[in-house]
């Protein structure tokens, strides 16, 4: 009996969390926008830190900015852009 009442109550979880999903679009990132936006910050970071630290000179820390700046912007371009190239 106990067995039965369980599996009901497992059903009617799983029919509540479908109807409640049902609803809205799963969306996922695009794994190249997610990828790149990634080792984008991790290479922000790490030349802020040489850059900080005196190993890379001023000149050297801005171009590794612009070049994390520009990497930036195309991962955000590829997560946000619909799949046909439009914008959100």
């Amino acid at each position: 009996m106990a067995n039965k009442r369980n599996q009901r109550r497992g059903q009617t979880v799983r029919q509540k969390q479908e109807q409640l999903g049902s609803g809205r679009k799963k969306t996922r990132w695009n794994p190249l926008g997610r990828a790149l936006l990634y080792c984008d910050l991790v290479f922000l970071a790490v030349s802020s830190l040489l850059e900080s630290n005196g190993l890379i000179s001023g000149q050297a820390g801005a171009v590794c900015t612009v070049i994390a700046i520009l990497a930036l912007l195309a991962a955000l371009w590829l997560l946000f852009r619909r799949g046909n190239g439009t914008r959100l």
